[in-house]
């Protein structure tokens, strides 16, 4: 019997690092994202537990989950965060992820007049495979 060398939580850990550029291991769930956020109420998860579960490596409860919706990256969980993790990010990164998987991010790459060269740099970033 041959086992993966790489578990599918790990490759999401790995993903998740790369695009975030950093580790959510670092959290040390103080909850002042949570604190600062405005729609924790419409959330199932509040951004510290959406935190803690990626720090734990749950990413199929954080996929099902509508708070990753929810968050409107007004950033004042980001501005918040002691250990500087920019949770509205961490947020990105998972939906990116989703995205990624469900094939969703294989778009043309046109260049439409009047969007920003950066602005596509980054949407095409954020959504490779």
């Amino acid at each position: 019997m041959r086992f993966p060398t790489k578990t599918a939580s790990i490759k999401e850990q790995e993903e998740l690092a790369d695009i975030i550029q950093k580790n959510v291991k670092d959290c040390y769930q103080c909850l002042k994202c949570s604190a600062g956020c405005p729609l924790t109420e419409h959330m199932d998860y509040y951004p510290h537990q959406v935190m803690l579960l990626a720090k734990m490596d749950l990413y199929k409860k954080v996929f099902d989950s509508k708070t990753l919706w929810v968050c409107a990256s007004c950033l004042a969980c980001s501005s918040r965060c002691p250990r500087d993790l920019e949770p509205a990010k961490v947020m990105e990164g998972l939906r990116a992820m989703i995205i990624r998987k469900r094939g969703e991010g294989n778009v043309e790459v046109v260049n439409p007049k009047g969007v920003p060269r950066q602005a596509l740099i980054s949407s095409m970033r954020k959504l490779r495979r």
